[in-house]
């Protein structure tokens, strides 16, 4: 781990002197030996990582270990006293760089001390047949690339068996600086997401689809786990419990008085695990605050966001989803290292004002609830994610300035905008992941698709809510297309039928996008959907699935049927479908219930193969009084 952690505090401090080159102008050879310094014990630390449970150089590392940390920490109060003209103690530029030179002098005597190489092969190693499971699974962690090390290490903050969302681990991992350098033209975004799944081809993280489609959670493995968790300066800090001073992340169940708890810490992630009662005044008044980095407060029911949150000039990843706020500070236009803004879900918080335009390294503005935005949005050139926003206005034009943009949700879609808002996402020829909503009024109104739209050529998500009069023809052309979701289309025609020839489709939810009472063998015929893993249908109006032909479905794994209530009959040869591991019928009409049942029901055939089948009776949905 501590190879880990000089690579990625070079990576930072690189990045810090592109970002603030004025700033640092006068320690520049300074910072340069330091830099040199840390690149050679980089070295030599991964030459000796085989040998990490010696007393000795475990006590060495730690020294390490202790002086990078007061060396981040002279970085970083530097450069906040910079900005802060009310500072207290003002730490000059002359104060800094000899605070710097002791700093670099502390770190040479350490490396001095460099413990004798043992370098552990042949006769040196321990015999296989004293080798206990703890330490098979410490030297499997050990012989990781020091990348995959640190990102293992950093999903420990969280408590254990706590399911962390994949996406949202991508964005942390960012903008804690986890991610090693990038390759010339790949996101650290995608670089990110290869690590994680390494490490669950590895069989070191888990992954879990409660339901299956709604994304992908994980978890560290038990093992490591367990010797793990010690070795990383965080601290779990539930109500009662001391925080110690030197821990830089904190995960927290309890916000509630968490500034007295954290007055003598400078903490650079905090972490909230949800469900205060309602959160208000200045949570963030303890003089460590300016050090953090990410402040990630997640369904911690916050009502008010303090002006303070301005002074957080570090700060790269704010996440406020599920909260109370009804507005946000106008100082949040002095957070400029902002990468992730999680608005989703925040109560009555329907629009943002201008200052939103100032955070220009902004990656991952994530909205719900049809967001207003302010003109000139097209100012934000970094922006890779934009979701939830209102569709209205200058928007549409301003849209396709967003050459970056990977993911886009776009609420409030009508005819009056449509040709300005096809034009732009045409222009996104890197858009991955698209979403259109239709206005809402009593019901979905329609959505206005195009027939003249030219999708962009990578899309790989595509989520369309409202009603629709056909399938547009350019489905045809969405051979990258892995996710798709109909929501509330009611079309008249079976849209199957343009879907199963799509070569590359796995998740297909029809969300009431098909209105027929009945589904046939033409809904997929033989050899149809050959990618398909996941098929979700909810309709209040369908009564019966006559028949599925052998060889149709053939990567089918999870099928889910979702309020339908009418349904009286699964398909014939649907035992045909031996791929097939989960079945969800939620509800499940009761005579359908009988006809399914193991011991003599004249439908079991259809489902004994399948491992796990969860249903609802429909009779259990209904109200019974009290006696």
């Amino acid at each position: 781990m501590a190879e880990a952690q000089l690579k990625f505090l070079l990576q930072r401090w690189e990045s810090l002197l592109v970002q603030k080159a004025d700033l640092f102008a006068g320690v520049g050879d300074q910072l340069g030996r330091i830099r040199r310094t840390l690149q050679e014990m980089g070295g030599l630390l991964a030459e000796r990582s085989s040998s990490e449970s010696d007393d000795g150089f475990c006590s060495w590392v730690s020294e390490i270990r202790d002086s990078l940390l007061n060396m981040d920490d002279l970085v970083d109060e530097f450069i906040i006293q910079q900005n802060d003209s009310m500072g207290g103690n003002m730490l000059t530029s002359e104060s800094f760089k000899l605070e710097l030179h002791k700093a670099e002098a502390d770190l040479e005597e350490i490396v001095s001390r460099k413990p004798e190489l043992i370098h552990e092969k042949g006769g040196q190693t321990s015999s296989a047949s004293t080798t206990t499971s703890v330490d098979e699974f410490r030297s499997k962690y050990s012989n990781l690339p020091y990348y995959l090390q640190s990102l293992l290490l950093y999903c420990c903050i969280f408590p254990e068996n706590h399911w962390i969302a994949k996406g949202k681990l991508i964005r942390l991992l960012v903008a804690e600086g986890l991610v090693q350098e990038e390759a010339a033209g790949r996101l650290p975004e995608e670089i990110a997401d290869e690590n994680i799944n390494e490490l669950i081809t590895r069989g070191m993280i888990y992954k879990k689809n409660d339901h299956p489609g709604h994304g992908t959670f994980i978890a560290v493995c038990s093992p490591y786990y367990t010797i793990l968790r010690q070795t990383f300066v965080s601290a779990h800090a539930a109500t009662d419990s001391a925080i110690p001073s030197r821990a830089r992340r904190v995960c927290t169940p309890d916000m509630t008085q968490i500034a007295e708890k954290l007055k003598n810490t400078r903490p650079r992630t905090l972490l909230s695990l949800g469900n205060q009662d309602g959160l208000e005044g200045n949570w963030l008044s303890f003089q460590g605050a300016k050090f953090l980095r990410i402040l990630d407060l997640e369904a911690a029911r916050i009502k008010t966001i303090p002006e303070e949150l301005g002074d957080l000039i570090h700060l790269t990843y704010l996440g406020l989803k599920h909260n109370d706020i009804v507005d946000l500070p106008v100082t949040i236009s002095n957070l400029r290292a902002l990468q992730t803004l999680d608005i989703r879900w925040c109560g009555s918080l329907t629009s943002l004002s201008g200052e939103i335009l100032n955070l220009i390294r902004l990656r991952h503005l994530k909205m719900f609830k049809n967001m207003k935005m302010p003109e000139g949005i097209s100012k934000l050139t970094n922006l890779l994610t934009l979701t939830g926003i209102h569709g209205g206005g200058d928007i549409p034009v301003e849209l396709g300035k967003l050459r970056q943009l990977r993911s886009l949700g776009v609420m409030d879609v009508t005819e009056d905008t449509a040709d300005e808002l096809f034009a732009s996402i045409t222009r996104l020829q890197n858009l991955l992941s698209l979403s259109l909503e239709a206005k809402w009024s009593a019901g979905k109104e329609k959505l206005t698709l195009l027939d003249t739209f030219s999708p962009p050529h990578l899309l790989r998500k595509l989520r369309l809510e409202g009603r629709l009069e056909k399938i547009p023809s350019w489905f045809h052309s969405l051979n990258n297309l892995t996710m798709l979701r109909l929501g509330f289309s009611h079309l008249e025609e079976d849209p199957a039928l343009a879907l199963q020839q799509l070569p590359n489709l796995q998740n297909l939810t029809l969300w009431h996008a098909y209105d027929g009472k009945q589904l046939g063998k033409e809904f997929c015929k033989a050899g149809g959907f050959p990618k398909l893993e996941i098929l979700s249908i909810a309709s209040h109006v369908l009564e019966e699935w006559t028949e599925v032909e052998e060889g149709a479905l053939p990567s089918l794994q999870y099928l889910h049927f979702h309020n339908c209530s009418r349904l009286r009959m699964l398909p014939e040869g649907l035992q045909f479908v031996t791929t097939l591991k989960q079945l969800d019928l939620l509800p499940l009409n009761d005579d359908h219930v009988q006809r399914l049942k193991p011991d003599g029901g004249e439908e079991n055939y259809k489902i004994e193969h399948i491992p796990t089948i969860r249903f609802l009776p429909v009779s259990a949905l209904k109200f019974s009084p009290p006696n």
